[in-house]
């Protein structure tokens, strides 16, 4: 039976087929920080080409039980597994062509707790799957605290790759494993030269330039930049400035949202209208944008303001 009052942590896997969920399986229950001398149940959402050992799950105290199917995660069946393993610490292998915003929202058996969701992406089938298994990509990058592209390559575009992420989940960390095991977790390079004052950004790279902005306030602070965008009034609440930003679309024609970038400047402009841009970056705190207080978020002071053509793609794509 279980033992009362204790929290159980649950670490949910996520990623498509192949995506490298296995791998990472395994690298968390050798962290004996973390799974030493525990009781851990894992369940198996589906079955990959790569499998864990039976003699390294039993040397680290692993019982195994498999979910076939998705409603198979109801909490009626979950809370037997409970009373049925008496777990310390649970780990979940998601099936990649599940619901993934579903261990977020579902209810864990009392006093299990989710603790983390770690996203995979197999960087060699990036691609493919982005462009054909897009929206069921994007869910699992909804509800993740790390995302792992792992398999990189040095051709890759990291940058694209974090704002696709960054697009639907601001706070998730981007990691990238190289194919011969590097390991970048901090990624903080710009895709722009920063070297001078002014930092020119083309119309094609917003998106980019938005997500990079919002992540390395301090890289920007005090630079010129230049770029093309709409300027937006701020209705329904008492404040000055307006919004300077772009359309961009993350998945498909229905999810299309503003970013934009508070500008602190009191201008005569019209609302919505396509404008050349020549900004200094400053800092706001976060409350300025709706968030809780304390975080410094950036801001244009606005330094030139010129009517422009819209440009040839309109909305930001990733």
């Amino acid at each position: 039976m279980p033992r009362s009052g204790r929290e159980i942590p649950v670490f949910v896997f996520n990623g498509l087929l192949e995506s490298g969920k296995t791998t990472m399986i395994r690298r968390f229950l050798d962290n004996k920080t973390i799974c030493g001398g525990r009781r851990i149940l894992l369940l198996l959402c589906e079955q990959g080409i790569e499998e864990l050992e039976n003699s390294f799950l039993e040397e680290r105290g692993v019982i195994i039980r498999s979910i076939d199917e998705e409603n198979g995660f109801s909490p009626l069946h979950l809370e037997a597994l409970n009373k049925e393993t008496s777990p310390d610490l649970v780990v979940a292998e998601w099936n990649g062509m599940w619901r993934g915003t579903l261990p977020a929202e579902m209810r864990w058996p009392d006093g299990w707790s989710l603790v983390e969701v770690l996203t995979t992406v197999d960087f060699s089938t990036f691609d493919a799957y982005s462009k054909n298994l897009r929206s069921i990509m994007l869910d699992q990058f909804r509800i993740a605290d790390i995302v792992v592209y792992n398999r990189f390559r040095e051709e890759g575009n990291k940058f694209n790759c974090r704002a696709l992420v960054k697009a639907v989940n601001p706070s998730a960390q981007v990691v990238f494993e190289y194919e011969d095991g590097t390991i970048d977790s901090e990624f903080d390079s710009s895709p722009f030269d920063l070297s001078g004052d002014t930092v020119d950004i083309p119309d094609a790279d917003f998106g980019i330039w938005y997500f990079d902005v919002m992540d390395h306030l301090d890289k920007y602070l005090g630079k010129t930049v230049c770029l093309r965008a709409i300027c937006v009034k701020i209705t329904g609440i008492r404040m000055d400035g307006f919004l300077v930003g772009r359309l961009a679309m993350t998945c498909c024609a229905n999810d299309i949202q503003l970013l934009s970038v508070y500008a602190k400047n009191n201008l005569p402009f019209k609302n919505k209208a396509w404008y050349t841009v020549r900004a200094k970056v400053v800092s706001v705190d976060s409350s300025v944008y709706g968030e809780a207080p304390g975080m410094s978020l950036p801001a244009l002071e606005v330094l030139d303001l010129k009517a422009a053509e819209k440009p040839a793609q309109e909305v930001v794509t990733f």
